[in-house]
């Protein structure tokens, strides 16, 4: 019987069951490197995601509250939120708002305020989701407005189930916000399509102070983000001056720090992840280089029987890329069971899994490029050692 011709890559795959031992060492240093480059990735994205949404609960750098409102609200409640007061103005009057180019985003309240039986007042705070980016991180599971005509989101502190009254119509509650210490907790958010429904309650119930108010035109607070937190005393001295009939505030100092310090711990988180993977790679390297001294023999063997070294690297390559491929898919694996056991942060939102894949994906190719690299210097290391030995013993 005649025996197949032995290909190139069949003597690669040769070689690698030929030696076990050499194999799952290479094997186990690639798994490890692949699976500690995505659980640092995961590691980095999970507190990443974190840290952004401690950035956004902070609020806005600068509140713009219509001339003589602000003056009802009490200094020491004053939230970058947003602070219920009985009052409202146009939005017209906020024109200019538009003309400065330090000004990122801008979203707007209108507070209304029913009665409860304690005589207590409750306040309702209407809110625009398309535009809001102060509310929206305080709500429980995270970002996520969803909220439908007649629907609304209540405080923490808020004694309301499956519904809540709002003169005298039970409206759904959808969603609730976590506590943040302010009157916020006893209020109630709904969105301006929905206040004017609240508003038209209102005047049923024969409450008429709210009458002439029109949730698409008025606004009892703006709230605005900068490009740079930076900015906060120029733009607020810039609004002051320039938008008639307003008046605003900018976020405590201590806020711009706090946010700058999260900023600062996302970069150190990454660079300490980035540090341990090129340490990894880096032993995996050396693990490549002490493999291949061990198989200076054979090189010479090739070479005696005339293989050049062109031939050598080809074949060194594809033993490499079994290997490396192999490693990559059990350091995936190794990350992926992890994932499932809860040992690391769950890749959240519509766009986590996609993510991880993408992920793995990039991790594979990472592998596969540093085993390239790591077996091409490791070989011509061995080569010259080789070619040295046999200049001797000639």
């Amino acid at each position: 019987m005649t025996a197949l011709p032995l290909t190139l890559r069949g003597v690669a795959l040769r070689s690698v069951r030929a030696h076990p031992v050499r194999t799952a060492v290479l094997l186990f240093a690639v798994a490890v490197q692949a699976a500690c480059a995505l659980i640092g990735l995961t590691l980095v994205e999970g507190v990443g995601d974190q840290l952004s949404l401690a950035e956004q609960r902070l609020g806005a750098d600068i509140a713009v509250y219509p001339t003589g409102c602000l003056s009802k609200v009490d200094k020491a409640r004053l939230l970058m939120l947003g602070t219920p007061v009985d009052c409202n103005r146009k939005r017209s009057s906020l024109g200019r708002l538009a003309y400065n180019d330090d000004i990122g985003a801008v979203t707007h309240q209108l507070y209304i305020a029913d009665t409860l039986p304690s005589g207590e007042p409750l306040w309702i705070v209407g809110f625009e989701p398309e535009t809001d980016f102060v509310l929206s991180p305080w709500l429980e599971g995270g970002p996520g407005w969803a909220l439908a005509r007649g629907e609304a989101a209540v405080g923490s502190s808020v004694a309301a189930s499956s519904e809540v009254a709002l003169f005298q119509r039970d409206h759904p509650v959808a969603a609730r916000l976590m506590e943040t210490g302010s009157a916020l907790d006893n209020a109630v958010f709904v969105t301006m399509e929905t206040l004017g429904d609240v508003i038209r309650d209102s005047v049923a119930a024969g409450v008429g102070a709210y009458a002439s108010v029109d949730p698409g035109a008025d606004y009892s607070a703006a709230l605005v983000r900068l490009g740079d937190r930076d900015r906060r005393q120029a733009v607020t001295d810039w609004i002051n001056l320039y938008v008639r009939k307003t008046t605003a505030v900018k976020s405590e100092a201590s806020l711009a720090g706090a946010a700058s310090g999260i900023r600062g711990q996302l970069v150190a988180t990454a660079a300490a992840a980035v540090g341990v993977w090129l340490l990894v790679v880096a032993a995996l390297a050396v693990v490549q280089a002490v493999l291949m001294n061990e198989r200076r023999g054979e090189l010479g063997v090739w070479r005696v029987v005339g293989a050049s070294p062109a031939l050598v690297a080809r074949l060194m390559a594809r033993e490499a890329l079994l290997v490396h491929a192999a490693g990559a898919c059990a350091g995936t694996a190794a990350w992926a069971a992890l994932l499932l056991l809860g040992a690391l942060p769950s890749p959240g939102g519509a766009v986590g899994p996609a993510r991880a894949l993408v992920n793995a994906a990039v991790v594979a190719a990472a592998s596969l490029i540093a085993g390239a690299v790591g077996t091409r210097a490791a070989l011509r290391r061995a080569q010259r050692a080789a070619d040295g030995r046999m200049l001797l013993s000639v």
